[in-house]
């Protein structure tokens, strides 16, 4: 969000599922042109704000004090002036985000001896843009049936209104702007989808005097909940910069969850993914087991409530697969993209299972039982476990064509660019396969009662093994591939996906050893994280999404694994790298940056468009901090508590 100044960077605050961003370049605001670019107020995936920008006398003030925390920005605002020139009126801004929208509080003083007067206007609008249709991913949606509104009661507030209807769905979102002082009101020229109004306030401050207004925007629909989640903490733990702002990420990503609102679950990251994503999910919270051990028994229970149930091929749906991600915005609710629940992944069900083998509450396992059946089952069946021996996926040309943790297009290839046919297996899918199979074993025979159960999830989990050895691991790269296609050929890239098969703990000691010193050579290593692919593969690229770019939660994954292996010195250099990284990003790890080594550049290079604060980075940053402490400790036993 912008004053009256020249704007400044994009600014991004978050808290419990409302987003805001500011115009970078000036040209978000303009009543010619009010939604360009990515800014705006979104909620629930809708963009509600557009355009809010705020004048004061219509002149240049400058932003001459800053505080940002997550979810609220604290700003102090002075009139632009010359070195011996001073100004009466001070201005301190405050912008607040809850579930459901908007809080901004305008603190004015007069700090002269004279009555001075004061005129705000304020640009308010929308188009009620669909968070797909401001990804600029290339694709496009007929929405000509589409209307907006703005309704103005009288009492100085309004209200702009959208609704869609798509054969028997119809889609409505609302947003109504209010103020402690009635304003001026006039509306905007219409504009498409858009609908604007300025609103404006002619004010007097005597001498000393400071008034207060305070301005709204909120969502009008019902599902929006407004109070925050109760495990919501405000993180101000004793620990280090990279500790107290990771955790400060994570807790301002925490949400309801958007089909039961009374669990709290952690959005996977800003701007595009505020939402329940089942892998990002799962993988956040056990990364953070030691620091946020709450937050899992409720992702497992969103998992469980949003499991598949029936076959539905446009969705991906199949009985006992997990969800990949639910998104409650109007295209997904009209049908238009087929993202409202979908199943386009093969790795959140294995994860699950994984991560319910770090419950030990039994109120909870056994809550779980049947979820945990039904997601073996689903990995024996529909997952191809029994009939092809690993557990894979099929592309969908109408959603995702890869469905492992890289899920862009060009994610999956071999070392010379060679592209998998049929049915994919991943390398670190089977990894999670087998350790879920060994935990639901555990626990079949611990908790559930059923020792046959047990055993014979052992046997299935001890063949997978074997399998996995011998059709993944390439003799002449001492690695193992990154996944084997339909028709049994390896597609032999050198991947971090390697990383996860550490942590997933499926490697015999040797090879382990093997995969941690690959990972350690510069060209997967770069100093500050590991390359999602080596150089010298056919897509290698340093500013890649997935094929040489740098992703903290796949290097702490890496580094966690190398631990429990006992390869304390490799897991902790790789953290040092990334806790370095981290210190250039202010402390708040994005979901990538660029794949140049520190010898290339001496700080790391930021990706674009990358996601932040994200949740995973956040867990992330957290693993490092605990990684580099513990190997220090283990070289200087005092190093820990100096640092």
């Amino acid at each position: 969000m912008t004053a009256a100044t020249p704007p400044s960077a994009v600014s991004v605050l978050v808290a419990h599922g409302a987003m805001v961003r500011g115009a970078s370049d000036g040209s978000v605001g303009r009543a010619d042109a009010p939604a360009v670019g990515t800014e705006g107020l979104y909620v629930a995936d809708t963009r509600l704000l557009s355009q809010w920008i705020l004048e004061i006398n219509d002149s240049t003030f400058w932003d001459v004090g800053n505080v940002r925390e997550p979810g609220r920005r604290e700003i102090a605002l002075s009139p632009a002036a010359r070195r011996n020139q001073t100004h009466d009126l001070f201005v301190f801004r405050t912008q607040e985000l809850e579930a459901d929208g908007l809080t901004e509080t305008l603190s004015m003083r007069n700090l002269g001896r004279e009555t001075t007067n004061v005129r705000l206007v304020l640009r308010a609008g929308t188009d009620f843009a669909d968070q797909f249709t401001v990804r600029t991913d290339g694709r496009t949606f007929d929405l000509h049936a589409a209307a907006s509104s703005l309704t103005m009661p009288g009492d100085g507030s309004l209200a702009f209104d959208y609704t869609h209807t798509v054969r028997d769905r119809t889609f409505n979102a609302g947003v109504r702007v209010s103020a402690s002082i009635p304003p001026i009101v006039r509306r905007e020229p219409v504009a498409g989808r858009f609908v604007g109004a300025v609103l404006s306030w002619d004010l007097t401050l005597a001498e000393g005097e400071t008034q207060h207004l305070r301005i709204t925007a909120l969502s009008t629909a019902e599902a929006v909940h407004t109070k925050p989640p109760a495990a919501v903490v405000h993180s101000k733990e004793d620990g280090g910069a990279l500790r107290r702002q990771s955790l400060m990420d994570l807790d301002s990503l925490l949400m309801p969850c958007p089909v039961k609102p009374d669990l709290t679950i952690p959005a996977a990251g800003l701007p595009w993914f505020l939402t329940l994503f089942g892998r990002d999910s799962l993988l956040t919270s056990m990364l953070t087991m030691q620091e946020r051990p709450d937050m899992l028994g409720d992702v497992l229970r969103a998992m469980a409530a949003t499991q598949g149930t029936v076959h539905d091929p446009l969705r991906v749906e199949q009985p006992g697969k997990m969800v990949h991600e639910v998104r409650v915005s109007e295209l997904a609710q009209l049908g238009a993209v087929p993202y409202g629940r979908y199943y386009g992944t093969v790795d959140s069900t294995p994860l699950f299972l994984m991560a319910l083998g770090r419950v030990e509450d039994p109120v909870l396992l056994r809550e779980l039982e049947q979820p945990a059946r039904a997601a073996v089952e689903w990995m024996l069946g529909d997952g191809g476990l029994r009939e092809t021996g690993f557990l894979r996926y099929t592309p969908d040309p109408n959603g995702l064509l890869h469905q492992g943790w890289k899920d862009s297009f060009d994610a999956v290839a071999g070392a010379d660019g060679r592209e998998p046919a049929g049915a994919i297996a991943l390398a670190e899918v089977q990894g999670y396969a087998w350790r879920g199979l060994r935990e639901c074993a555990r626990l079949a025979n611990d908790y559930w009662g059923d020792p046959e159960w047990a055993a014979s999830l052992r046997e299935l989990a001890d063949a997978l093994k074997t399998r996995f050895r011998k059709a993944f691991w390439m003799p002449a790269q001492d690695f193992p591939a990154l996944a084997v296609d339909g028709e049994g050929r390896q597609v032999d890239a050198l991947s971090s996906n390697a990383g996860h098969l550490l942590w997933a703990g499926i490697l015999d000691t040797d090879d382990a050893r093997s995969v941690a010193t690959r990972l350690l050579q510069e060209d997967f290593f770069t100093g500050w994280g590991l390359r999602t692919l080596a150089e010298g593969q056919y897509y290698y690229h340093p500013m890649s999404y997935h094929n040489g770019s740098v992703w903290p939660h796949d290097t702490m994954l890496a580094a966690e694994g190398m631990a429990a292996y006992g390869l304390r010195d490799e897991a902790a250099a790789i953290a040092r790298g990334l806790r370095d990284a981290a210190g250039h990003f202010g402390n708040t790890l994005p979901e990538l940056f660029g794949g140049f080594s520190r010898t290339d550049f001496p700080v790391p290079v930021k990706y674009h468009h990358a996601g932040s604060p994200q949740a995973w980075a956040a867990a992330a940053g957290l693993a490092a901090d605990r990684l580099a402490l513990d190997g220090a400790a283990a070289a200087d036993p005092q190093a820990a508590s100096r640092g």
